[in-house]
């Protein structure tokens, strides 16, 4: 039998450890575990509803990039910006998931920790260090049982016909919904297999714009020019941004206009602003060819020195992994040992996204976090927390600096867990301020610096997926990412740094902590863990076969409610199954075993 304040610790875990969900105890905590039950009932609520929100970004995903790009956003070669009001800062969020999964770590470094850095910081040294053993022990199992139950599930629900084949859904007829469309525009060339149109306005009509305004290097030809226009339809989703700026500079590098050539003065305009700067500014159509030869006469006998093709992009959704369908089932199940030896690699330090169920490429990533922590609080329990909270924001900041955003939010959290116990125990050491004034005056500033934080928190959470460097307001922003991260990573930096100052400022405001605390809240943060397991193969199963087909009949707006509507209820569903049957029984496995073998 474990010594009281042990066994104490052990009765606190479950309710500090939210990813380790379990039943609730009706026992009455003592005080100090019961103020600290209530901050993680309302970080409960926080990461149900949170991972509710990624539900809604993968069930946007493929069928339109406005969720991954900000608003106003006009990478190079878009015919013009992209103004959706959904789009907008804040607003987003509703439909963002990359955000989320930053709250997550977020929130698991703060509440795994916290059972232990209580122990430290009332210096029961020998309660943290047996706490931490237990963790650190049954972390894989409540990690990786539920996600491997789930995909093995999957791989063979694919070999019975569950999941449509890949090429039926993005290169087959629907694929239009997913697609984005790549239009060729050629002056001085025959119309071959294209279609002839009359000066920008044609282009503008053509391609559905609103005006032709953006559409930069052929403003300054008049409808007497005949254009021809090639449109077609191809993979191209926002994550293609930089691979068209990478085609865009080269070509740009190697073009010798002359102010014979009708794109020769935006051309020269750029060059003469072309630096090494993290970004070019130029934004206009791409152009894939300017040539040197003879006189070319255009459609409509006008003769011009050079020709001039230009591309422009219509981003469409994105592709995600799907599971693959073998030929036999023995092949089926020697490719899903192989991607799930993989997957499961705890030293695979990129991001794995697995056929058998992409989002899960989460769950090798909360465990090094994990044991990230854990590893900082074995070397430094016995350090004084001034000292211990010193390293942390040393390797925070490292961490974050070196692209290893993850590490930096889970360290964050546990660092957010110690102020918070320390300015919990000042509090009640020093008791409340003199007079009443002092108080209001000091609950006055308190809730103007919260509102302050969640303000920026929610515009840092805000960054766009790609494009950042061409979306209004976070151009600057953009500018601050490290090296070390590529430039479709540079949400990573601000995202985590958003999800570390939203947590505090949360817990602090009472309104936030009624919404949180609330029945719905509560609901999806009990069920959260099977939500997010659950919801990717539905959408892939049922998903991509039922909303191409309400799409055709009621049109994408509707289609769109009526989709999310009936998905969402199906998900939901089969998370609560989920939650009863795997989730609540994973959780016993490694307090099984853990039994079995401890002393």
């Amino acid at each position: 039998m474990l010594p009281t304040s042990q066994a104490e610790s052990a009765r606190a875990q479950a309710s500090y450890e939210l990813a380790d969900k379990e039943p609730h105890d009706d026992r009455a905590p003592p005080p100090s575990q019961r103020n600290n039950r209530d901050k993680i009932r309302c970080l409960d609520g926080l990461r149900g509803i949170a991972c509710l929100l990624v539900f809604n970004y993968h069930f946007l995903w493929p069928w339109t990039p406005s969720i991954m790009l900000g608003y106003g956003a006009f990478p190079p070669g878009a015919p013009e910006p992209y103004w959706g009001l959904h789009q907008l800062p804040i607003i987003c969020l509703l439909t963002r998931g990359r955000p989320m999964v930053a709250i997550f770590f977020a929130i698991s470094g703060y509440v795994l920790c916290r059972h232990i850095l209580r122990a430290i910081h009332e210096r029961r040294l020998d309660a943290a260090y047996r706490s931490l053993s237990s963790s650190v022990f049954r972390r894989v199992f409540r990690l990786y049982i539920p996600p491997t139950v789930s995909m093995f599930l999957v791989a063979m629900l694919a070999q019975l016909g569950a999941f449509r084949p890949e090429d039926d859904i993005f290169m087959g007829r629907d694929s239009v919904y997913i697609n984005g469309t790549v239009t060729k525009l050629s002056l001085g060339t025959p119309c071959v297999n294209g279609t002839a149109v009359a000066g920008a306005p044609g282009v503008a009509e053509y391609l559905g714009l609103q005006t032709s305004g953006y559409l930069y290097n052929t403003t300054g030809w008049d409808e007497s020019l005949s254009l021809c226009v090639n449109a077609t339809s191809k993979e191209f989703g926002p994550s293609r941004t930089y691979s068209l700026l990478a085609l865009a500079e080269d070509e740009f590098r190697n073009l010798n206009g002359t102010d014979s050539d009708p794109g020769a003065k935006a051309v020269e305009t750029y060059m003469q602003h072309y630096g090494d700067e993290y970004w070019p500014p130029y934004q206009g159509p791409v152009p894939l060819h300017t040539g040197n030869g003879t006189n070319m006469t255009l459609c409509d006998g006008t003769k011009v020195r050079n020709t001039t093709d230009f591309m422009l992009v219509q981003m469409g959704g994105s592709w995600e992994e799907h599971p693959f369908i073998h030929d036999n089932i023995t092949y089926a199940v020697q490719n899903f040992t192989r991607a799930y030896a993989e997957w499961a690699n705890p030293f695979n330090f990129g991001h794995y996204h697995p056929r058998y169920d992409p989002h899960t490429f989460t769950i090798p990533m909360e465990l090094r976090g994990s044991m990230f922590i854990y590893i900082f609080l074995l070397g430094t329990a016995a350090l004084k927390a001034k000292y211990r909270l010193g390293i942390a924001g040393g390797l925070m900041a490292y961490s974050l600096h070196m692209s290893r955003w993850d590490m930096a939010t889970f360290l964050g959290g546990t660092a957010l867990s110690e102020l918070d116990i320390r300015r919990s125990d000042e509090a009640r050491s020093l008791g409340p301020p003199a007079t009443g004034s002092q108080r209001q005056k000091s609950a006055s500033r308190d809730m103007a610096l919260r509102y302050l934080g969640i303000v920026t928190a929610l515009h840092f959470l805000s960054y766009p997926d790609a494009a950042a460097e061409y979306t209004p307001g976070f151009r600057t922003m953009a500018k601050w990412v490290p090296r070390y991260y590529i430039p479709l990573s540079g949400w990573m930096v601000y995202q985590s740094l958003g999800a570390l100052i939203l947590l505090p400022c949360v817990m602090r405001m009472p309104f936030l902590v009624s919404i949180l605390e609330g029945r719905v809240a509560q609901y999806l943060g009990r069920i959260s863990f099977s939500l997010y397991l659950v919801h990717g193969p539905i959408l892939h199963s049922v998903g991509f076969w039922i909303m191409p087909r309400l799409f055709d009949y009621f049109g994408q707006p509707v289609g769109f409610v009526v989709g999310w509507t009936v998905l969402l209820t199906l998900t939901l569903y089969l998370a609560n199954i989920w939650y009863k049957k795997v989730d609540l029984w994973s959780v016993t496995v490694g307090k099984r075993i853990e039994r079995m073998v401890v002393y």
